[in-house]
């Protein structure tokens, strides 16, 4: 076949836009959704050392393209999909920036104008998700640049983070419409939750606050949905971005890390002991299955042991050593990609376009470019983004924990005895050894159990 039958079909660097395909038959087929693929006629068939990864420990993110499904795979961020002759080939078509580490302070005002200019155009029909957090507080702030921000805040009365969020309301001068919680999340709007993502969900209760926010903003004519999306991973904002950070930044210029470090200790994200575990989680693929255990092990009938030497497991997880590499795989690797495959499949259902601002082409390639002492100045995670908006309150700008939707979310039924039923009415149950310890899992694995067998029960109620 010539290079003119040829098929070539892009995703973009950071994986905004799922791009999904299924070898068979001589055909290849191709889809955004993996809805669009099974209409289509591709078999839908779960992936039994998929759902095992991730049951275990929430891994959602596989190697060589895997996904959930047999026989269906996923194009990673900034590959092309190409197909010839029956054929599909991936290629990598562009990478992420590097890390070069040459600007400071003076790129403030340009860093402004490519976070307002990546809102778009199309403002009278937009609003956004605003959280409180640094972030969705930052895209307030650039949009108020050019406008009236219309934003809708979620959270009870009295929440900090709905205080946060109606404090950066107040300074840019705008009314946000406020969504209460309506009361705790109930068992029925979870699985109407899951069969709109199509795939399981890794964090607890995660995307129900934006699945309650999308719904009321598609009622009140929203076209388009702007989040903090991925401000935590282009500036390297999570706690155990900072001790690679240093490490790395104390080889050029030791004094300067111990500055930073001394900073850093005098406002932690975290307390102690939680600092501790989630800097070796996150860093130690033996630290991320202790932490997400839950108890899920046992009940599958695997030691911590086995579990961490899965190949899936190990790549998600990931041993990592420098901050460059826990960098790209935070961005590309890692619980990014989901999110916003999540965040697409909420914005579809609901009829409107979600984007996510900080992760545009200037402002990713631009905050590639920062330094080390520049990222974490005042010993403070995302310091860019606390100076960027002076106009922000400093209760915004300058707090050091971790604030954002989910949070704030809707507190969780028991779920032990709908995961009891679904094991003995699933395919869930073929994957579980120990039963009898489901009554000792803690919430997070019951979530993921519950997750994953919801959707495996829609299967089995439709005769798929």
């Amino acid at each position: 076949m010539s290079k003119q039958n040829e098929l070539r079909l892009s995703r973009d660097r950071l994986g905004e836009e799922p791009l999904l395909y299924a070898p068979g038959d001589g055909e290849i087929a191709v889809g955004r959704t993996y809805e669009e693929l099974f209409d289509g006629g591709v078999l839908k068939k779960w992936r039994t050392e998929a759902l095992v990864d991730f049951l275990a420990t929430g891994t959602c993110v596989f190697p060589g393209g895997k996904t959930f499904f047999e026989g269906v795979f996923e194009v990673p961020p900034g590959h092309d999909l190409i197909v010839s002759e029956g054929q599909a080939s991936v290629v990598e078509r562009e990478t992420l920036p590097e890390a070069t580490e040459e600007l400071g302070e003076e790129a403030l005002p340009l860093l402004r104008k490519l976070l307002t200019e990546a809102l778009g155009d199309e403002l009278e029909t937009a609003a956004l998700c605003l959280s409180g957090g640094l972030d969705s507080s930052s895209v307030a702030a650039a949009w108020a640049m050019r406008g009236r921000p219309r934003c809708f805040v979620y959270g009870p009365q009295g929440a900090p983070d709905r205080e946060r969020a109606l404090a950066v309301a107040d300074v840019l001068g705008v009314e946000p419409v406020v969504l209460e919680p309506e009361g705790p999340a109930a068992i029925d709007e979870l699985k109407e939750l899951f069969r709109v993502l199509e795939i399981p969900a890794h964090i607890p209760g995660a995307p129900l606050p934006q699945f309650r926010l999308m719904r009321a903003m598609a009622r009140a004519g929203t076209k388009t949905v702007f989040s903090g999306q991925g401000g935590d991973e282009l500036f390297c904002g999570y706690p155990w971005h900072f001790p690679l950070a240093m490490k790395k930044l104390r080889r050029r210029d030791q004094e300067a890390a111990t500055r930073l470090e001394a900073l850093h200790e005098e406002h932690p994200p975290f307390g102690p002991v939680e600092l501790r575990m989630t800097r070796r989680a996150f860093t130690r693929t033996s630290s991320w299955v202790v932490l997400n255990d839950g108890g899920a092990c046992e009940v599958l009938g695997l030691s911590r042991e086995e579990v961490a030497e899965r190949e899936a497991v190990r790549s998600f997880a990931a041993d990592l050593e420098e901050w460059d590499a826990l960098r790209r795989h935070g961005l590309t690797g890692r619980s990014l990609r989901y999110l916003l495959h999540y965040d697409h499949r909420l914005a579809s259902h609901f009829g409107v376009e979600g984007r996510a601002p900080l992760l545009s082409r200037g402002v990713v390639d631009l905050v590639s470019r920062f330094r080390l002492d520049f990222l974490y100045g005042g010993g403070l995670l995302k310091y860019p983004l606390r100076v960027l908006f002076p106009e922000l309150p400093e209760s915004v700008r300058f707090e050091a924990r971790k604030t954002g939707f989910w949070h704030n979310g809707p507190s969780l039924p028991d779920l032990r005895d709908e995961v009891r039923r679904m094991l003995e009415t699933t395919p869930l149950g073929n994957l579980v050894a120990r039963p009898e310890a489901v009554g000792s899992m803690n919430p997070v694995a019951l979530w993921r159990f519950f997750s994953a067998g919801t959707l495996l029960e829609d299967d089995v109620r439709k005769g798929a």
